[in-house]
């Protein structure tokens, strides 16, 4: 972590918001609640964002987006008014996101803006040749991420 954060967690000081990429899993759901637990503590905001990943096409042919996106969008805003609606009960205050693009890109870039000074995420602890194969998204963010990075387990 960097110093000045470090600094400012152990005072309970300069911390506006925390930036919380979720999906769904139960490593997310676990790194959610650590970082609004840290929230809490700090009297910061919880920005929670479920980024939608577009498929890449698998052909020449024209992939129709629509119904998955549809259903993928639903599952998101469930989710993310389910979460943001906990956390708003124990009095921590949320935001919610829905951008669409790469997942670790997109946290990566919403992290820029200055009161943003955490990101959250989960990670699923696959093996080293998943990781290979389907790419990890806590381990990308945590190279480009102009932020410090928590990863729930």
């Amino acid at each position: 972590m960097r110093r000045s954060l470090a600094r400012g967690l152990l005072q309970g000081t300069g911390m506006r918001r925390i930036l919380v990429g979720v999906d769904g899993s139960p490593e997310s759901g676990r790194a959610a609640d650590q970082a609004a637990e840290l929230a809490r503590s700090l009297d910061a905001k919880l920005l929670l964002a479920y980024v939608v990943s577009l498929p890449a096409a698998l052909g020449p042919e024209p992939f129709e987006l629509t119904n998955w996106e549809i259903a993928e969008r639903a599952h998101a805003r469930d989710l993310l008014e389910e979460l943001g609606g906990r956390y708003r009960k124990e009095g921590i205050p949320v935001e919610t996101a829905m951008p669409s693009g790469p997942p670790a890109e997109t946290l990566a870039d919403m992290a820029v803006p200055d009161d943003v000074e955490l990101v959250a995420v989960g990670h699923r602890g696959r093996g080293s040749l998943a990781r290979v194969l389907l790419g990890s998204v806590a381990d990308r963010l945590v190279q480009i991420s102009p932020k410090p990075v928590l990863v729930g387990r």
